[in-house]
């Protein structure tokens, strides 16, 4: 476990690998961990970093410090603290998706590409569920024991449910297709197909596949919440693949078979 801190608070967090730099933020539900796959994947050939946002995980419990706003000022100071060398590239899962696209306007010299999961493109799109129930609770009444990892189920219990409830509840009127129209630099958006907790855009994306801006999209239409725990290797090939291309993404895909590449 490793620990730092800003003002009198603690950040949780993990790092692993060499290479250029990959942070990892998490969502609603769960914490650093359900990253970790991921993180063993591409360490082969990144510095993976991910931590625990105030009121998850091993962070500090702090309700001062449960709003969008703080959480994307605590991936910025995240980055200083630990002067993680720029550009990187950012992976963020549902409000880390949100947190990172966020971060990216603000900072876009800082980032290379970004990779958003489970983005909530309208405020209407959250589980309202999100907003007033714990994430225990969440887990058991709205994805049901088959779509929960022990990776997500074991740090459940941590989360403080004021910081889930508080931050659901903000962005329900948020709209980041806005942002995401504002996003210059390579972005690859994830859905899972069958995810309760964020629903994917329904009908007609194209706005959101635009290879002349550099951004792509793609459906896992078998998964849930979870892509990253459910089709792990899929999953992990579809960022390598994203981080790797140069320019030209129309060929990101989602592979089925896949083996590990060793140097």
């Amino acid at each position: 476990m490793s620990i730092t801190t800003i003002g009198d608070h603690l950040i949780h967090y993990e790092a692993l690998g060499r290479g250029e730099p990959l942070i990892f933020v998490h969502g609603w539900l769960g914490s650093w961990r359900y990253w970790w796959p991921s993180m063993q994947e591409l360490s082969t050939q990144h510095r993976t970093f991910a931590f625990d946002l105030w009121g998850y995980g091993d962070s500090s419990k702090a309700q001062n410090k449960y709003s969008f706003e703080a959480y994307v000022e605590m991936l910025d100071q995240f980055v200083d603290k630990l002067g993680i060398i720029k550009p990187f590239t950012l992976v963020g899962h549902a409000l880390g998706a949100a947190v990172s696209l966020r971060y990216t306007l603000l900072r876009p010299q800082s980032i290379k590409k970004i990779i958003m999961v489970a983005l909530p493109l309208q405020g209407g799109h959250i589980n309202d569920r999100l907003t007033n129930t714990d994430s225990t609770s969440f887990i058991n009444r709205v994805l049901g024991k088959s779509n929960v990892y022990p990776e997500v189920e074991s740090e459940t219990r941590k989360t403080d449910k004021a910081a889930m409830n508080a931050v659901a509840s903000q962005l329900i009127s948020y709209n980041f297709a806005a942002d995401l129209e504002k996003c210059t630099c390579p972005a690859l958006l994830v859905f899972g197909g069958q995810d309760p907790v964020v629903q994917p855009p329904a009908g007609d994306y194209s706005q959101l596949q635009r290879p002349e801006n550099n951004r792509h999209y793609v459906s896992l239409d078998g998964c849930n919440h979870f892509p990253m725990l459910e089709q792990t290797a899929k999953f992990n090939r579809l960022l390598l693949d994203f981080i790797r291309t140069a320019d030209n993404f129309t060929d990101i895909a989602p592979k089925e078979h896949w083996q590990r590449r060793t140097r």
